[in-house]
């Protein structure tokens, strides 16, 4: 697995996002490693799901990469993916009856505006992957198969010789010390 870049500079999303554009998986996997669990937290302010949050960021990065040749982010490609993440999110509870939310009585969180701060993004961004290598071994093995890979479950249960409940059962406890961990971002 590649290096995540440490730094925060939009120079090197854009660049990495030139790359992207070229067919480059490993930049987009290296974008992936960068935005995905931190995108997750945004989303799941909206959706109040993290199983949602985690299936909606997942789809917005499927569409990255399907449309790439057709997205042109010249600006900043945080920015892009934040504001994606959101709509994407508020679309979802828009859509989702069941809870009786509507887009006109949702309010924005206070906390949104500390993920553009880039000390805070850089120390939450530390603390998501400090939290991963505190993981039991074969749970951080199961999550980062499952997060960083994309593997499913089926894949991921047949390939270490363990259940599908197992590797629910992995991944559920991963995301309760990730959650518990970041409960205060």
């Amino acid at each position: 697995m590649a290096e995540i870049p440490q730094s925060n500079k939009p120079e090197i999303d854009l660049f990495l996002w030139s790359k992207v554009k070229q067919g480059d998986k490993e930049a987009f996997e290296l974008l992936f490693h960068k935005y995905y669990s931190v995108l997750c937290i945004l989303s799941k302010r909206y959706t109040e799901d993290i199983s949602a949050s985690r299936e909606i960021i997942q789809n917005l990065f499927i569409t990255l990469w399907e449309h790439r040749t057709d997205l042109n982010i010249t600006t900043s490609l945080k920015s892009y993916l934040f504001q994606a993440a959101k709509f994407n999110s508020i679309r979802y509870v828009e859509k989702d009856r069941k809870k009786g939310i509507h887009l006109h009585e949702m309010q924005e969180p206070e906390q949104e505006k500390a993920f553009f701060d880039p000390l805070e993004y850089a120390e939450l961004q530390g603390i998501i992957l400090e939290t991963i290598e505190t993981l039991p071994e074969q749970c951080k093995r199961v999550f980062t198969m499952s997060r960083f890979e994309q593997l499913k479950y089926a894949d991921i249960a047949k390939k270490l010789e363990i259940s599908v409940k197992t590797v629910e059962s992995h991944i559920s406890k991963a995301l309760r010390i990730l959650e518990h961990n970041l409960s205060q971002y």
